[in-house]
């Protein structure tokens, strides 16, 4: 019987030494739904507005608001860090190609044959 008990706690405290600290949940995944503080470089113009994104059943929708009104965002894509995503502005199509880091992402705007642009933004 002392043998037995021996053993056991023999057995407990080695378990008990060689179990490390739980390993920690992963992150949670990325969804580059928010709304943000923007700049906007585009043909000559400096402008600042907001970009809401908006995510629903897996699905994003948007809106980027500036000085020039409000832009519906459609046609969202996103691949690891990578959003692309469209606005209809009347006479021209508005594609945007993001790339998020941190609390914010990077981007360019190609407005056609009416021009480029870039664009940042900062979450709120």
């Amino acid at each position: 019987m002392k043998r037995f008990v021996t053993t056991l706690a023999l057995g407990l405290m080695v378990a008990a030494c060689s179990s490390g600290p739980p390993e920690p949940p992963p992150p949670p995944p990325f969804t580059p739904a928010g709304a943000f503080d923007v700049s906007i470089s585009v043909m000559g113009m400096e402008l600042a507005g907001t970009m809401t994104i908006e995510e629903a059943d897996g699905a994003y929708s948007g809106t980027l608001e500036t000085p020039q009104g409000p832009l519906a965002l459609t046609d969202f894509a996103v691949d690891g860090m990578e959003v692309t995503c469209v606005g209809d502005a009347g006479q021209f199509t508005i594609a945007f190609a993001l790339t998020f880091e941190g609390d914010g992402f990077t981007g360019a705007m190609d407005l056609g044959d009416i021009g480029a642009g870039t664009i940042t933004g900062t979450k709120r």
